[in-house]
């Protein structure tokens, strides 16, 4: 993607967010991959109204029609408010789509695909693959490391050095001024409102220096062989950031991340193939670190 069809995948993703229910805390768009790290409530869309329901679907339409339904806002008003049997099928259809990543994420790429082939005279399906996705324990340490791995893609790329300075991720448009890419910040910290103090606070995850002699590990030397774990080959101290401008597979592939009490009680309730081996959680850093999570088992969410 170059930086105009970022800009279109952003507003695509900040419409369907808005219409599915989903909060956005960040993403990060790359030229050939992107990552977007929603929260949400499946069952939150039973309790939706008409108003509500409307309000979402202008959300993602605007002025113009559905072309599956053959309906704009208005028209979808005026069918609501009358109610009926056509009334209670449209309700159905459109909740169906929302709450859901697997849809949420099927037409995100398919209004881009849409959008891309328009624009550029081209054709065909422009991802290659099938997205893989990740469950991440809400409002905690996990969510932050995961959130501030996300925001770190381009500064592991060597796009940039501060990640403040990458315009097509959730802490670069913070930084940009983005009010909804400010919420997101918030809630990645714990609060429902963004303040320059938690903002500067997750900017200290991202940007805090590494030591004398500290260099980020390169992907294929996230084991020190024959070091102390935590130390580099020049025995200083993996800082958390260097850390995270390594390649954590549990943060991209499919598993589950977050305590290991939490991550088990998830496991166990779904009976999780891992589990049902007896396997257990184990640590995504072998520092001492925070205790995080990560489980050999990959979430069939597509």
């Amino acid at each position: 993607m170059d930086e105009e069809a970022m800009e279109a995948m952003r507003y695509i993703m900040r419409s369907q967010a808005a219409f599915a229910g989903m909060e956005v805390l960040t993403y990060c768009f790359m030229a050939n991959h992107f990552h977007i790290f929603v929260r949400l409530d499946p069952k939150e869309t039973e309790h939706l109204d008409d108003a509500g329901l409307v309000a979402r679907f202008r959300a993602l339409y605007g002025g113009t029609r559905c072309a599956s339904l053959g309906l704009d806002a208005d028209d979808l008003e005026v069918i609501l408010k009358n109610d009926g049997e056509s009334a209670e099928g449209i309700r159905r259809r459109l909740k169906a789509r929302m709450g859901d990543v697997s849809v949420f994420m099927r037409e995100v790429k398919t209004r881009f695909t849409l959008w891309y082939n328009g624009e550029r005279g081209t054709v065909g399906t422009f991802w290659a693959e099938r997205f893989r996705s990740v469950i991440v324990e809400a409002d905690t340490e996990a969510q932050r490391m995961v959130a501030a791995y996300i925001d770190l893609n381009p500064v592991r790329a060597g796009l940039v050095e501060d990640a403040g300075d990458y315009g097509f991720s959730g802490f670069g448009e913070a930084c940009a001024g983005g009010s909804a890419a400010r919420r997101g910040i918030a809630r990645i910290e714990g609060r429902k409102t963004w303040s320059t103090k938690w903002h500067e606070r997750y900017r200290a995850r991202l940007c805090s220096r590494m030591g004398p002699g500290m260099r980020p590990p390169r992907r294929d030397d996230q084991r020190h062989s024959g070091k102390a774990k935590g130390e580099d080959r020049q025995g200083a101290v993996v800082s958390e950031r260097s850390r995270l401008l390594s390649k954590i597979r549990a943060f991209s592939e499919g598993w589950v991340v977050g305590s290991v009490a939490w991550v088990e009680r998830c496991c166990a309730a779904n009976g999780w193939l891992g589990f049902r081996r007896g396997r257990k959680a184990k640590p995504v850093l072998e520092d001492g670190g925070p205790e995080f999570v990560k489980v050999a088992v990959a979430l069939k969410r597509h």
